[in-house]
């Protein structure tokens, strides 16, 4: 019986965790690892069986196994996003930051700030985070 993945699998799994992917564990199937859920790294490379090849912000550069352990994509607000949010907020006549569509309205009637919209658009929880909290991955 094989148990290995198929090159199909494979290569949704790598187009899933492209070199640089921040990701969070969510639970690892090894009694012998001190990673523990919510621990946070990135992405090194996927081998050909599916294995997730990551560097731990705690050091570790242990896998994530293809069918045994369990990671998450972490969303990052990009660089350009975070510019054009801090450019809008100084903006005279800016809505509440927190209303998602009347900024998504005031931003789309500006002009130029296109990536921004997207964002709004497409991450609404994400960017209700970055607001609330200053984080930018989560």
């Amino acid at each position: 019986m094989n148990n290995l993945p198929s090159k199909t699998a494979v290569e949704a799994r790598r187009a899933r965790y492209v070199p640089g992917t921040r990701v969070e564990l969510v639970s690892m199937n090894d009694p012998y690892t001190t990673l523990k859920p919510g621990d946070r790294g990135t992405v090194r490379h996927v081998d050909s069986i599916g294995t997730v090849h990551i560097a731990w912000d705690r050091g570790s550069t242990l896998g994530a196994a293809f069918g045994a352990d369990e990671i998450k994509v972490l969303t990052v607000v990009p660089p350009k996003v975070v510019e054009q949010i801090k450019q809008v907020r100084l903006l005279p006549g800016v809505p509440n930051m927190l209303s998602v569509r009347e900024l998504f309205e005031f931003a789309m009637g500006l002009g130029g700030f296109d990536e921004l919209c997207d964002y709004l658009f497409m991450h609404t929880h994400e960017y209700s985070r970055f607001i609330l909290t200053g984080e930018s991955e989560g």
